[in-house]
């Protein structure tokens, strides 16, 4: 019995009848593997020989033809090459022809050390550290629908930062208090404002304004707390210093108001 990769293709009774199976359905691609088995003795024959032949015998076998050698024909010369010495003349740039260069010495006088004057160098004296000065600040314009009120600027510079806590005065300084506008400039409005330290506004790495909103709530989030937005934090801040103001204020103001009634 033929056996072709686990699979039975004939039942031969010899081994010449087997050889001749193998033989013609033999492919070289494949690789088949190909086995014999006997039913009496129930053992398996590999015939590895015949499948190392087969392949031999099946393989193309190609010739290299090398192309053939072009014969150089002979250089023609009628008349040797006259080669003649290379004798040097006066005028070529050669070693031989080069006349030697002068070389004088040259003659140096001793220095008389004691007429001679000598200079103290004299070094500069170090200069304190000034830091740079800043341009003075200059109050923006007020536009139309701007809201200005400067007496509750100037109260809002004297109360804590709500950063840090720290109480200092007014100013443009890093250790002053600024007043901070939530909404910016586009329009300004004194009410909607919070007192921030100068470090903490512009003057620091980490500052507002250096830092941007979303990289300034996760630095200072210990001090802030579970605020989701600086922008609202900073609102109810303001909020909250309004409705102090009103308080502390609000009955000055109805008595000025009445006076200027009458």
């Amino acid at each position: 019995m033929v056996l072709k990769n686990g699979k039975i293709i004939a039942q031969e009774s010899s081994m010449d009848d087997v050889e001749g199976v193998i033989s013609r359905d033999f492919r070289v691609k494949k690789q088949d593997e190909y086995e014999v088995k006997d039913f009496e003795s129930d053992a398996s024959v590999c015939l590895v020989e015949l499948l190392d032949q087969l392949r031999a015998d099946a393989t193309p076998q190609k010739e290299i033809k090398f192309p053939e050698r072009k014969r150089q024909k002979p250089i023609a010369r009628n008349t040797p090459i006259a080669r003649s010495p290379i004798k040097n003349k006066p005028g070529d740039f050669t070693t031989s022809a080069r006349k030697p260069i002068k070389r004088t010495g040259i003659t140096r006088k001793p220095i008389d050390w004691e007429k001679t004057e000598r200079k103290a160098i004299v070094f500069p004296q170090a200069k304190p550290y000034e830091p740079p000065k800043r341009k003075a600040y200059k109050k923006p314009k007020v536009r139309r629908n701007d809201v200005v009120d400067d007496h509750y600027s100037a109260w809002l510079g004297e109360q804590p930062c709500i950063i840090t806590g720290m109480v200092a005065e007014r100013g443009i300084g890093p250790y002053n208090m600024h007043c901070h506008h939530v909404r910016g400039r586009i329009p300004r409005n004194d009410y909607n404002q919070v007192p921030l330290i100068g470090f903490m506004h512009t003057w620091h790495g980490d500052s507002y304004h250096v830092m941007g909103r979303h990289s300034f709530l996760e630095k200072w989030r210990d001090k802030i707390g579970d605020a989701d937005c600086i922008i609202e934090y900073f609102e109810s801040h303001a909020k909250a210093f309004k409705a102090e103001y009103d308080l502390i204020h609000g009955h000055d103001q109805k008595k000025c108001e009445d006076i200027s009634d009458q």
